[in-house]
């Protein structure tokens, strides 16, 4: 009897799908470890550059509303007489908390009016939102109190600080009349930045044109000599990227170049978030669970496609090569009708017209 071949169509068919099943794990796997760090930047990245731009513009609204409030007043002050004034800016002030003072001098740079009377009198001709509101609209970075220090008090003895916006007033002839100042206390800025780290996950750091950190959502302040995106936010350029910073963490950290929105005055400031390295955060879990579950959904069909080949194709062969060994042994049975592929249909065709030629010769 001639030696036949030990591997059968069955098993060849299995040893294809599981062939196909090991690549399948294989390159993937390759893939992953070739280029999963280079994945994980990338979405890093995007979400340090996303909820970046998004802190941004959640502050820049909120000043903006500010704003638009303060032209509200601007275009009641030459209606009203100083005591009436007086009231209206305490009230628009709130509980002084945010809004620490709110004040309206005339062209000479004489206060006529302002929160609680604060500084009425008092020359402030030289302070940069009464020069800077001369000229149009101001926005001014983070500073210390001057003139409030010993008139408003700071929290737990930390000295006063404040960003300013400042307009002129035009009065009914059309001519400037003096100017409308609001100084908004810069804790309630901190706070707003922490507010926006808690929400999205990222530290907040607010920097005017030099690069120097204005505020931020956490106490440690680089210099910007340190780091090459406190460098970078000098020219106000939109960038960002993987650096190492002082701490000695890794952080993604992307430079939104202007925080503005609408008509509100550019403080000048641009804002940078980070995100620690060791996040992966922004659904980057929820990706890689989704391609596991992907790739195990494909194995799982391809190993239930080899199922249905082997029992749908290979069996029937299977058969009729057992049936045809029997029929050449004497058996006078007939082989099974087929009819799942053409060559096995041809097969069980042919095994039949043999064996029916050979029971007619032996009748």
């Amino acid at each position: 009897m001639t030696d036949l071949p030990r591997l059968t169509l069955r098993t060849a068919a299995i040893s294809f799908g599981t062939a196909c099943l090991l690549v399948m794990l294989l390159v993937p796997s390759i893939f992953a470890l070739l280029r999963a760090d280079r994945f994980t930047d990338s979405t890093l990245d995007y979400a340090a550059r996303f909820r970046t731009g998004a802190a941004a513009d959640d502050l820049a609204r909120t000043l903006e509303r500010d704003w638009r409030d303060l032209q509200s007043l601007a275009e009641r002050v030459p209606d009203l007489e100083p005591d009436q004034l007086g009231y209206l800016l305490t009230g628009a002030s709130g509980d002084g908390r945010r809004i620490s003072w709110l004040g309206y001098a005339d062209l000479g740079g004489s206060v006529v009016a302002a929160t609680n009377d604060l500084l009425v009198g008092e020359d402030v001709s030289q302070r940069p939102w009464f020069r800077g509101g001369l000229s149009g609209g101001f926005a001014g970075d983070v500073h210390d109190a001057v003139l409030l220090a010993n008139l408003v008090g700071g929290d737990g003895g930390e000295p006063l600080r404040f960003i300013d916006l400042a307009l002129p007033v035009i009065d009914q002839n059309g001519d400037p009349a003096g100017v409308l100042g609001l100084h908004i206390n810069a804790n309630w800025l901190t706070g707003e930045l922490r507010e926006s780290a808690r929400i999205y996950g990222l530290d907040f750091y607010l920097l005017n044109p030099a690069g120097e950190i204005s505020a931020s959502s956490v106490q440690d302040a680089p210099s910007a000599g340190e780091l090459q995106i406190l460098r970078a936010a000098q020219t106000g350029i939109d960038t960002g990227g993987r650096e190492r910073w002082p701490d000695g963490r890794d952080y993604f950290s992307s430079l939104f170049p202007q925080v503005t929105y609408g008509d509100l005055p550019n403080f000048g400031w641009r804002m940078i978030g980070r995100l620690e390295a060791t996040q992966l955060t922004f659904g980057v879990d929820l990706v890689r669970n989704g391609a596991h579950w992907v790739l195990l959904g494909m194995i799982a069909t391809i190993g239930l496609l080899t199922l249905i080949f082997v029992r749908a194709v290979a069996a029937p062969i299977g058969q009729l090569s057992a049936s045809a060994e029997r029929i050449s042994d004497g058996s006078q049975e007939y082989p099974p009708n087929s009819s799942i592929t053409r060559e096995a249909a041809q097969l069980s065709q042919a095994l039949t017209r043999l064996q029916q030629d050979r029971i007619s010769e032996d009748r």
